[in-house]
């Protein structure tokens, strides 16, 4: 019963602790206000072509889709679809 209380002890003491701990706001990324990510889903609706289309064309050697890689997510600038879309109505 005494290595509960013990356990039950420490366990508070962390929680205490985390509880003081400085706010860490200088590691957290600063959001960036105004850049809309889309997302494959969404970029293949804007240009009528299948989700497998898109990935397909953003992950080649040299892709014709610019892509901003988070992980293993793939998300894409609203400015680099729209001069897609310019190059390819020449």
């Amino acid at each position: 019963m005494r290595d509960d209380v013990q356990q039950s002890h420490k366990a508070e003491s962390f929680a205490v602790g985390l509880a003081d701990a400085p706010a860490t706001e200088s590691r957290q990324p600063m959001p960036r206000t105004g850049v809309a990510l889309l997302t494959v889903a969404q970029v293949s609706a804007m240009l009528q072509v299948s989700e497998a289309w898109v990935r397909d064309h953003s992950t080649r050697k040299n892709p014709r889709l610019k892509c901003v890689k988070v992980g293993k997510l793939l998300r894409y600038r609203v400015e680099d679809i729209e001069e897609f879309i310019s190059s390819w109505c020449q």
